[in-house]
């Protein structure tokens, strides 16, 4: 069901991250491209007539998985399409896992955040700021959210080191 992107399949699915995230939550199409080289990063799609319809990457970082992106072509949106997929993805993986997600300030973030409550995650309401993806960009705060369960602040802080060292190569303290 679930492809492993390499390079020879990279530009295909590359739109969809390109279409479905703003620049700052995106790295540059080459740098996205070498992430394939690491050993914890793994890039997914799913293909549907013809073409890919979906596409996770994800981080396998010691005792959980960490999606960094989860995209759904948008014609395939809105009939539960995703979440099946979504629900998929993580019995394969099977593991706590964690995403980010903006803080819910309008109607699509909030329907977002919904959507991952709807499959068993939870809002995590501690001060999350994820660095910078590009150069030259700013923090960008979000939240996150974890399945099976909220996290405590221990956790919180452990999670949040290891995916800034680990998916950002950030050191310092956010």
């Amino acid at each position: 069901m679930f492809e492993r992107i390499t390079e020879a399949t990279f530009d295909e699915i590359f739109p969809l991250l390109e279409n479905n995230f703003p620049e700052n939550e995106l790295r540059e199409k080459e740098r996205q491209k070498a992430m394939l080289q690491e050993p914890l990063y793994g890039l997914y799609g799913t293909r549907r007539d013809g073409g890919f319809a979906a596409v996770f990457a994800a981080w396998e970082i010691a005792d959980f998985l960490y999606i960094e992106h989860f995209a759904v072509k948008e014609e395939y949106r809105n009939g539960g399409y995703g979440g099946k997929l979504l629900d998929a993805f993580l019995a394969e993986k099977s593991r706590p896992t964690v995403l980010e997600v903006e803080e819910p300030e309008d109607e699509l973030t909030r329907r977002r955040i919904g959507f991952y409550e709807r499959h068993g995650f939870v809002y995590n309401g501690y001060p999350y700021l994820q660095p910078p993806m590009r150069r030259g960009q700013d923090v960008l705060p979000l939240k996150l959210m974890t399945k099976p369960a909220a996290i405590d602040e221990t956790t919180y802080k452990r999670y949040k080191k290891l995916i800034h060292s680990n998916v950002y190569r950030y050191e310092g303290d956010l």
